[in-house]
């Protein structure tokens, strides 16, 4: 019986802290941060690209679109724009080119961020320097999803473009919510995305019926579909967001059924890997 009551109390009061966390979450208030880069057309169309000719293609299809490019830091901390599925490719020819060459020092490392940038460069022939890209559309808005997580990357993200008017057209997102608050302590003017830790917890405290005091220092809700095959939101963390005055971009849209799911909450920003067929969705719908 004791055990019982014991049982039942610790429940009880489980409960209560539950219900004040809750009313206390639900008590704070938010300013709506406004940002030139949220103008345009609504919702914006934000478009995976890698290389110059690939954006070119995009811009010449839809100008006002938003370019996301994955932000990578070779040995010498110069920011260039890859994607990490390639990486295999540039490590597996280090290596066989050691194998060849026994005594030389070729292989120096399992990742990208340890080779010099003109390795890098002569391996990937298009692949630019994030600083080209501020230099050759300079009315172009990017998302800059920094994937490299090293030291001072915060440092060498903004040296790199500083000086080319970067601060109305910068959304900084990275799965590392370090690198998303290093750089907000150099330029709090940026807008700033989303977390892998801040979506778990998202989840995680929405799932214990705590989710308005989840903290979230963000100013772009950015999420895609799925995370290790769970979802990445749900209707809860999207109603949250909008009390927050946060916009929501999802992403990649793959197919008609996401494009639905992401129109019916409304999404300001819709993120795709193929632009082409994510204008042709949209046509069709009525």
């Amino acid at each position: 019986m004791r055990v019982l009551l014991t049982t039942i109390a610790a429940l009880i009061v489980t409960g209560f802290l539950i219900l004040t966390t809750r009313i206390w979450g639900l008590g704070q208030t938010f300013p709506e941060y406004k940002s030139p880069f949220y103008e345009g057309t609504s919702p914006m169309i934000i478009v995976k690209a890698e290389t110059l000719p690939k954006i070119d293609e995009v811009l010449k299809l839809k100008p006002d679109a938003v370019i996301w490019v994955d932000v990578r830091m070779s040995r010498e901390k110069t920011a260039f724009i890859l994607s990490p599925t390639h990486d295999n490719e540039f490590l597996k020819q280090k290596e066989e080119q050691q194998k060849a060459n026994p005594t030389a020092k070729i292989f120096i490392g399992g990742k990208l961020s340890e080779y010099p940038w003109e390795q890098i460069n002569e391996h990937f022939k298009d692949t630019p320097a994030l600083r080209e890209l501020y230099e050759k559309y300079p009315n172009t808005r990017f998302v800059l999803n920094v994937v490299d997580n090293v030291s001072d990357v915060q440092t060498a993200v903004v040296s790199a473009i500083e000086d080319l008017k970067p601060d109305n057209r910068t959304l900084v997102q990275s799965e590392a919510l370090v690198i998303l608050s290093s750089i907000k302590e150099l330029k709090p003017a940026w807008v700033y995305g989303t977390s892998t830790p801040d979506i778990m917890r998202f989840m995680s405290f929405d799932s214990l019926w705590i989710l308005p005091a989840t903290q979230f220092k963000g100013d772009v809700f950015v999420a895609p579909f799925k995370i290790m095959k769970r979802n990445a939101f749900n209707a809860d963390i999207i109603e949250e967001m909008r009390r927050r005055h946060k916009p929501v971009f999802l992403g990649p849209i793959a197919d008609s059924a996401q494009l639905k799911m992401a129109q019916d909450f409304k999404a300001d920003g819709l993120i795709t890997e193929d632009l082409p067929a994510l204008l042709k969705m949209l046509e069709a719908k009525p």
